[in-house]
Formats: structure tokens, sequence, C-alpha cells
């Protein structure tokens, strides 16, 4: 169980730091203006950062069914 929890630990760093670098990239496709309308760069960061949301909820939700 340890080496189960280690490794969701180890995906869940290795999530977290896509979701935090996909919000970045949100923020900077915004751009100064905030424009997030027709912005393809900005729905495709919007996309990945949905994406990696749900996969960190997800690994935090496996760790706790662990304990």
């Amino acid at each position: 169980m340890e080496t189960k929890k280690r490794e969701l630990e180890e995906q869940l760093k290795r999530a977290q730091t896509k979701l935090e670098q996909a919000m970045k990239e949100q923020g900077e496709a915004c751009g100064e203006n905030c424009d997030w309308h027709d912005n393809n760069a900005y729905d495709l960061a919007v996309s990945l950062t949905e994406t990696y949301q749900s996969l960190v909820d997800s690994i935090k939700k496996q760790i706790k069914d662990l304990k």
C-alpha cells in the first residue's frame, strides 16, 4: 500500500506541475486585454486546465481512498 501511495503522490506532483503550467498559459493567452473571445490559444489552455484539474482531483481521491 505504501508503494502505491508513493506512486500516486509522484503522479500528483507531476499533474499539479502540469496544471500550474496550463493555468499560466491560460493567463498568457488571454493577454493584457483579457481577450478570450475567439482566441484559440486561450480555448486550448482552458481545456488543458480543466483536464489537469480533473486528473489532480482524481489522484487526490485515489490517495484518500487508500487510507
